[in-house]
């Protein structure tokens, strides 16, 4: 996603945000939140610091996602591994962080990722966590697949401008909620680190 220049700001307002006891109602239906072991490790974030990331990256954030963000702003969660229908068969992809919206740790930060995909990946993406193997989760924010999740895979990336460069994504979810009902812990430790994009897969 573009980060250098600043993007038009989005057309629409943001709603007033619930208050932070339903935010966590709303999320514990999709994922059990307690398993955030390093919740706001850097720091917490304001509906205002949303509004101001939204106007920097020209795209408004779905509802599962900036609920997740006002409450934890990323982090570390206690599984390892997401569960990915291929082909009818459940396979488990590496897992690792929850980007933030933050300055400090390049390894935790929406923005430092952002940075590093600078003309490597089309612009309505962005880049969510990753997969401790050079691959990212990325979110689309565009109005024809808003929210939807995928996976971007380094070693098929476009060698010039990734801008307009599809080759190398793959989806595999409806939504950020959707993604946090799949992730869970490799007990084997034989998930997949580096993935090859594929469009025969099916979502539970």
């Amino acid at each position: 996603m573009k980060f250098s220049a600043k993007l038009k700001a989005s057309a629409s307002k943001t709603a007033t945000s619930p208050s932070c006891k339903t935010l966590a109602t709303m999320l514990n239906q999709n994922f059990r939140m307690t398993e955030i072991i390093t919740p706001n490790e850097f720091g917490t974030i304001t509906e205002k610091k949303i509004i101001d990331f939204q106007e920097i990256i020209g795209f408004e954030l779905p509802d599962d996602y900036s609920n997740f963000l006002k409450l934890y702003n990323g982090g570390k969660t206690k599984f390892d591994s997401l569960k990915i229908y291929k082909r009818k068969k459940e396979e488990l992809w590496s897992f690792g962080y929850l980007f933030g919206i933050h300055n400090k740790e390049y390894w935790a930060s929406i923005f430092w990722a952002m940075k590093s995909l600078e003309n490597r990946i089309p612009n309505e993406f962005l880049p969510i966590a990753d997969n401790n193997g050079g691959d990212y989760y990325v979110m689309n924010l565009s109005k024809e697949k808003f929210g939807q999740i995928f996976i971007w895979n380094h070693n098929n990336e476009s060698v010039k401008n990734g801008t307009k460069y599809y080759k190398n994504l793959t989806f595999l979810f409806n939504s950020f909620s959707e993604l946090l009902q799949n992730l869970t812990i490799d007990n084997k430790k034989i998930g997949i680190t580096i993935t090859e994009t594929d469009d025969d897969f099916i979502i539970s």
